[in-house]
């Protein structure tokens, strides 16, 4: 009986603070062994280019995910462990800050067992989040640290001194900053604050005071840096940004659907479908937070949930977006459904919550088998049309191909190898060729990476690039360059560039990887001989 009774003890203790530092740390070391196992991801191999490209800003994000690469890589080399260290570490962080509001918000050790499972179950965050460096990492810390001093000081702003009050702000502030730093999507900060102080009967006076104003203030002149470089180059990235994010607006069905199944395999459909229900629950009940005297710490953690989901999913009816665009609205709600969870225990939300956390849990797994192993191998075609005939055959059949990229885990393999195949061929030897070449800028930074050539990688194109703030590619004049694409994004060079951009451009064979036997990718590579003169005028720009 007694030893019993201290298995049960000892399960028990799990759930409390051990069961709290094992659901963080151990997560954590995993991901910090899988991190150098596998090639960069096209947005990683751009942000490496940031790191050696020191700059205020840059054409399509801030620079922290810049400065933090550059220590990595400081720390560890320019290898796959280096440029990826940050994201285990700031997840962890993030992590740790996300369990302090949980507390905050909800005193029970359970209650922040269940968001870390949560947090941890969504692959968005559990897998892509926490092991690829994304400007979303350092994003995430400043956001969950901006709600954590908000929801600590919001009740005791309106009896702080005119000290207190410039104090708190200035915190504000600097988090804001920080965040605007990391990326874009941080302007909606200051818009959800000043949405709840003006929703806010309560807060609503301190509209007229001038310490949010001059927290506000703050921000931005800690984000100096950032409008700096548009400054200097005539708002490039603003104008990038709001074409990116805002673009022409005319609805699009395709779009549409691509933009929602995208976020429900992002989160995992299970929890996509309660994370909204837990919404509209807090929407139409009120705070599921106890202690919550008239509910405004509930309705805070509401405005950080819907404002990123409503505002880049209506942006998204007439402009395309990218599925994890709101991902911070789905962070900020796994607060609500797990107070959902910890209050219903008889209700729906219980099992669905357990089986929404084994489905995500289940979801990220099979994509890192899938990464490390390549369990499952698509069909070389899948049928496009299907038609029942009157006569023999009665059955007809229209087959398509399944694109190797389908596969998305295959995007982060076979730059490593073909680096040592243009070895191989002598086509690394800088005297022969002297730059790399290519049309879409994912497959230039990837190359520039793995073939140690930052500063001698071009991506010559009609329209702006990032690149042509970096390299002048009027100094390889008279030059010889290897072209490459990609079956994912195949070009010619031959009809990319008009006639005589080149005195000679000759095809090479394309170059197969094969993860375990079967076809993952082509490679097409070009000699690029001679560089008569420039197609388009490009590397003005270049410092």
């Amino acid at each position: 009986m007694l030893s019993r009774g201290k298995t049960r003890n000892r399960s028990f203790s799990l759930i409390g603070p051990a069961g709290v530092l094992l659901l963080m740390v151990v997560p954590t070391l995993l991901r910090l062994f899988l991190i150098g196992r596998f090639d960069l991801g096209n947005d990683e191999a751009h942000y490496y280019m940031y790191a050696v490209h020191p700059d205020f800003s840059f054409f399509d994000h801030p620079l922290m995910i810049g400065l933090l690469i550059s220590r990595g890589m400081a720390w560890w080399g320019q290898n796959e462990f280096g440029v990826r260290f940050f994201a285990p570490v700031l997840f962890l962080l993030a992590s740790l800050i996300l369990s302090l509001i949980a507390w905050k918000l909800y005193p029970s050790w359970s209650y922040v067992l269940t968001v870390l499972a949560l947090l941890n179950a969504v692959p968005l965050f559990g897998l892509l989040g926490s092991t690829l460096m994304l400007p979303d990492d350092p994003l995430t810390v400043f956001w969950l640290l901006y709600l954590l001093v908000f929801l600590d000081a919001i009740r005791r702003l309106p009896t702080l001194t005119s000290g207190g009050k410039a104090g708190v702000w200035t915190l504000l502030g600097t988090l804001f900053g920080l965040a605007l730093l990391s990326k874009y999507n941080a302007v909606l900060l200051p818009l959800i604050t000043f949405g709840i102080l003006f929703r806010e009967k309560s807060l609503r006076p301190m509209l007229r005071e001038p310490w949010p104003w001059a927290g506000l203030g703050v921000g931005l002149l800690i984000a100096w840096p950032l409008f700096y470089w548009n400054w200097i180059h005539q708002g490039a990235s603003f104008l990038f940004q709001a074409r990116h994010g805002l673009g022409g607006f005319s609805f699009n069905w395709v779009s549409f659907y691509q933009m929602v199944l995208g976020q429900i395999g992002y989160v995992s459909p299970i929890l996509w479908v309660l994370l909204l229900a837990s919404l509209f629950v807090v929407i139409r009940s009120g705070t599921p937070f106890p202690e919550d005297e008239g509910g405004l710490r509930g309705r805070i953690v509401l405005w950080f949930s819907l404002g990123p989901l409503v505002f880049f999913n209506a942006v998204g009816l007439f402009h395309p977006i990218l599925p994890h665009w709101p991902a911070l609205g789905y962070l900020s709600c796994l607060l609500l459904l797990a107070a959902l969870y910890q209050k219903g225990k008889e209700g729906t939300f219980r099992p669905w919550t357990r089986a929404g956390v084994a489905l995500g849990a289940g979801m990220t797994l099979l994509v890192l088998l899938q990464v490390t192993l390549d369990m499952i191998v698509l069909p070389e075609r899948f049928p496009q049309h299907i038609r029942l005939k009157a006569s023999s055959p009665y059955l007809e059949v229209r087959f398509r191909p399944v694109p190797r990229w389908v596969d998305i885990t295959n995007d982060l393999f076979g730059f490593r190898r073909l680096a040592r195949h243009l070895a191989k061929e002598g086509e690394t030897d800088r005297k022969e060729w002297s730059f790399y070449d290519s049309d879409h800028f994912n497959t230039a930074d990837e190359l520039a990476f793995y073939l140690h050539a930052p500063d001698r990688t071009l991506c010559l194109v009609h329209g702006t690039t990032q690149f042509d703030f970096w390299t002048p590619p009027s100094q390889f004049i008279g030059r010889n360059g290897i072209f490459v694409s990609t079956d994912k994004y195949p070009t010619d060079p031959r009809s990319l560039y008009p006639a005589g951009t080149f005195r000679k451009i000759v095809a090479e064979p394309p170059y197969a990887i094969y993860r375990r036997g079967h076809l993952a990718r082509i490679f097409y590579v070009y000699r690029l001989i001679g560089l008569e003169h420039l197609p388009w005028q490009k590397g003005e720009r270049a410092q």
